[in-house]
Formats: C-alpha cells, sequence, structure tokens
C-alpha cells in the first residue's frame, strides 16, 4: 500500500509539496481551509479585472530548480518590476516627488536635500551595524533619506518603532543604489502571469487530491495520525494550536476599488506599487495589477494597503527574537500531539518573511525530506 501523506494548507508550500510526493508515488491528500487554492498569493477580479486581495505578489528567483518548475507549470510571462515611492521633502511641503524604489543615487542628486545627504553618506560605516531595524538602516543611508524613504513607513507597516523590529530582514529589504538599475530585484528570472497566480498553483495541485472548506487543527491529530502516515502543516502554528495571540502577525486589509478607464490600457496610479511613507495618508502604498498584467479592459482596480488588519499576513520579527523562539516552542508541542512524522514548512509555519521562490525552495525540501525518512 501507498504511503499517504496528509498537507495542511493548500498555498504555494502546500501545492508544490503535494503535486511533489505525488509524482513521487505517495498518497498525497492536501487539506485546505478556505474554498479555493493559491493561499495569499491568489488573485481575484472585479468586474473583469485581475487585482491582487492580499498584496502584490511578483515571481522573481535565482534558484534554477524553481525556475524549471514553474516554467512547467505555465509561469513564463517576464516581468520587470519598477516600484515608486512618494516622499514629501518637508512637513509643510504640499509638493511631492515621485523617486524610485530602492532610491537611487543619480534621482537624489537632483532633490534640494542632496547636500545634506552626501554628507551623511560620507560619513557611513564601511558596513551597516546595529542590531535593530532603525540603526540598521540608518547606517546604511543616513538618517535624511532614512526619515523620507522608511521611517514613517515602517511605523505604519509595523505598528511600532523601528527601533523594536529586528534588522535581520533590513538587508534583504531596503538598499539604496549607485548603479542605476531600477528594477527591484535583481533576480534572473522573474515574471507575472496575465490572469494571475492562480492558473499556475492550479496547474500544480492538477493530480493532487484536495479537499476544500477543510480546517485543520492540533484537535485532529488522533484522526490524522489514522488517515496519513505523515503530515505536513503548512498553517501558521498559532492557529493550528488552537492558541491565536500566541504569536504576533502584521496584518494588511487591501481597500480595493473599481475605476473606469478611457482606453482599454489606461491606469490611474504611476506604477504598479507605488509606496507612500508619509503619515498624510493612513496606508502605506498603492497597488494597481493592471500595470503588471498588462490587461486590455475598460477598467482598472486600485488597492490602497491598509496595515493593521487582524491577519497573519507578515510574522513580527523583534529584535529580541522572542516570537520565533516561541514558533519553535509551538512547533514542539504540536508534534508532541501526534505519533506520526510532522513537518513544518512555508512562511506561516515556519514564521519567516519569505518570497514566493522561498516558499518553493521549502516545498521541495520537505518533500526529499519525507520521501527520503519514509522511503527508508
Amino acid at each position: 500500500m501507498r504511503q499517504r501523506i496528509g498537507v495542511v494548507g493548500a498555498g504555494w508550500t502546500g501545492a508544490v509539496a503535494g503535486r511533489l510526493l505525488t509524482d513521487a508515488g505517495f498518497a498525497v491528500e492536501v487539506l485546505e481551509k478556505t474554498s479555493v487554492v493559491g493561499g495569499h498569493s491568489r488573485a481575484e477580479t472585479m468586474n473583469g479585472v485581475v487585482y491582487e486581495p492580499n498584496g502584490a505578489h511578483i515571481f522573481h528567483t535565482d534558484n534554477e530548480a524553481v525556475n524549471e518548475f514553474v516554467n512547467s507549470h505555465g509561469l513564463t510571462r517576464p516581468y520587470d518590476h519598477k516600484v515608486l515611492t512618494e516622499v514629501f521633502l518637508s512637513p509643510d511641503d504640499d509638493d511631492s516627488h515621485l523617486l524610485s524604489w530602492p532610491p537611487q543615487v543619480e534621482e537624489l542628486k537632483k532633490l534640494p536635500v542632496w547636500p545634506t545627504v552626501e554628507r551623511e553618506l560620507a560619513s557611513l560605516p564601511a558596513q551597516p551595524v546595529g542590531d535593530n531595524f532603525e540603526d540598521f538602516v540608518v547606517s546604511m543611508m543616513g538618517r535624511t533619506l532614512y526619515d523620507l524613504f522608511i521611517r514613517d513607513y515602517t511605523a505604519k507597516q509595523w505598528g511600532r518603532p523601528a527601533t523594536e523590529l529586528s534588522a535581520r530582514f533590513a538587508p534583504k529589504r531596503v538598499e539604496l543604489r549607485r548603479d542605476g538599475h531600477r528594477g527591484l530585484f535583481r533576480d534572473r528570472w522573474q515574471y507575472f502571469p496575465p490572469n494571475g497566480i492562480n492558473e499556475v498553483i492550479e496547474s500544480v495541485l492538477s493530480t493532487v487530491a484536495v479537499t476544500l472548506d477543510s480546517e485543520i487543527t492540533v484537535d485532529d491529530a488522533d484522526r490524522l495520525g489514522q488517515d496519513y502516515d505523515a503530515v505536513i502543516i503548512t498553517a501558521a502554528l498559532d492557529d493550528f494550536a488552537r492558541c491565536p495571540g500566541e504569536l504576533e502577525w502584521r496584518g494588511i486589509e487591501m481597500r480595493s476599488r473599481f475605476e473606469p478607464t478611457d482606453d482599454p490600457g489606461g491606469v490611474h496610479t504611476p506604477a504598479y506599487v507605488t509606496n507612500r511613507p508619509s503619515t498624510r495618508v493612513p496606508y502605506t502604498r498603492t497597488v494597481e495589477t493592471k500595470h503588471a498584467t498588462g490587461q486590455q479592459i475598460g477598467g482598472t482596480v486600485v488597492s490602497e494597503e491598509m496595515p493593521g488588519a487582524p491577519r497573519r499576513h507578515y510574522p513580527v520579527l523583534t529584535a529580541d527574537g522572542a516570537n520565533e523562539r516561541r514558533n519553535a516552542e509551538l512547533g514542539k508541542k504540536i508534534a508532541d500531539h501526534f505519533d506520526i512524522p510532522v513537518y513544518f514548512a512555508g512562511r506561516l509555519a515556519t514564521y519567516r518573511y519569505i518570497n514566493q521562490d522561498e516558499a518553493i525552495a521549502d516545498a521541495m525540501a520537505v518533500a526529499d525530506r519525507v520521501a527520503t525518512e519514509l522511503g527508508e
């Protein structure tokens, strides 16, 4: 009899792990608590316009195995993602400046604050330093640029001062550029599917048994132990363990609205993603997916990304690492409820701030581990 694997969650990690193990000959069932697959990356439509209810998701990777995998499921349309930021140079300035993100030195030289910025850059350490997010980023770009681009955006996004956040994710998310490269990412492969990512994930799951509207928690451990020989959990562990509030999460709400356009290719905002760090607006950025899809339709959808929603979108990585330690404790607590092997993978279950390609790489790693350990 084929060994049976239960996978909790049908986002990228659960879908890919389920597919790879199915292809390897295991009897796999993916259990998804909602009525659709795709998780956080899923796109929707409003009046026929593709938009993203959970924020912008651009696929990018340097991982050749990941790239080959997504290509085989139809993710092939190239897209070069460029982000803009709207900044005000002083509190009483009514005129905003649209600048590249990450900041480009050649653009900054045209601003009246450049002499101050230039002095600050000249005094920076050779390598960024600091245990908290603010200290690290100020040592990377100086106080003036930090205040213009980062300070208020971070406070809105995380609901706390940047001094309380870990510096560990700063090198991955913040950069000051001198080379003129305007694309947000430097990865070799970068894609955006014209209809959103749904069709790609549905292709991944096309040969996998999927049960929708099936919410699984630690209370189901005995049943899962009877139904499967191993379980892969990709859900948030505080959710799975039925102890909400044990971990800090920062959620967003996309306030999306349809806007008519005069021509099929028309848009309303200057870029797919436009950061809005100023406290003059409560949202952190606008997202207009039509810039990325290239959809030809008489309308568009503009979304304002409001931080602070009670959802598990982003782990809160504090300077003291307390949440990561608590997640590890929850993992051990959950595993102790099972008499079968339990594996954790993906953004939610491992409490990490990762991209889509990293979620897929997680799935590849856990599928290989399961195949190796259960195949012995």
